[in-house]
């Protein structure tokens, strides 16, 4: 099934996927702002996003992802991935593989974890193991302790190959760094990737 059925091209849906992490960027403010203590854990940080997204009152704040219907560690048809996030179009609901997807990894600036990033984060997509019918999807980094951050996208693109190189866009500030990738299989793909720092907010325990 070609995404064009739905009507729209893929300037489109990049632009809608740009208008969703935008609205994490402002929801990780509020989680910043909120002070809250979080474990060394993928998981419950991201849980932390789901609790503004899966509450109708915050998501009619948003710009673009109150349009979008939000759920997490979704299993997925005809494959034995489960999508950290997942953004369904009302439109798309009946086809349950035509989302955006965001695969969530903690990075430290070390090498372990930036390989994890790749292996079991952006792989996913480009190995068809998450659909990515819409040609674009997204990874959010969590870094949880101080990094140099030119190590780590360093560290990163070590385990890409040479035109899959994480580029970056946008601004970089002290807290939020935004890059993009590209990839051409099983079909041409662009992946966003936002860094956020939890660093000051990452309780010292160790975790998954």
């Amino acid at each position: 099934m070609d995404a064009s059925v739905f009507g729209y091209n893929e300037a489109y849906y990049r632009s809608q996927l740009s208008g969703i992490l935008h609205d994490i960027c402002l929801t990780y403010e509020q989680i910043i702002q909120s002070g809250v203590k979080l474990p060394n854990n993928e998981n419950i940080i991201r849980n932390e996003f789901g609790k503004y997204f899966s509450c109708q009152n915050y998501k009619m704040t948003t710009s673009t992802a109150r349009y979008y219907y939000y759920d997490y560690e979704v299993s997925l048809q005809n494959t034995s991935g489960r999508v950290d996030m997942r953004f369904l179009s009302p439109n798309c609901y009946a086809v349950q593989d035509y989302f955006f997807g965001i695969e969530c990894k903690r990075l430290d600036g070390k090498r372990h974890l930036s390989k994890e990033y790749v292996v079991n984060g952006i792989r996913r997509f480009t190995t068809g193991k998450y659909p990515s019918n819409l040609g674009c999807n997204a990874m959010l980094g969590f870094i949880v302790c101080p990094v140099n951050l030119d190590d780590t996208v360093k560290y990163v693109n070590d385990n890409l190959a040479v035109e899959e190189y994480l580029k970056q866009v946008g601004t970089t500030t002290e807290r939020v760094a935004g890059f993009e990738s590209n990839h051409t299989s099983p079909g041409q793909i662009v992946l966003y990737h936002l860094w956020m720092s939890f660093v000051g907010m990452i309780e010292n325990k160790s975790g998954n």
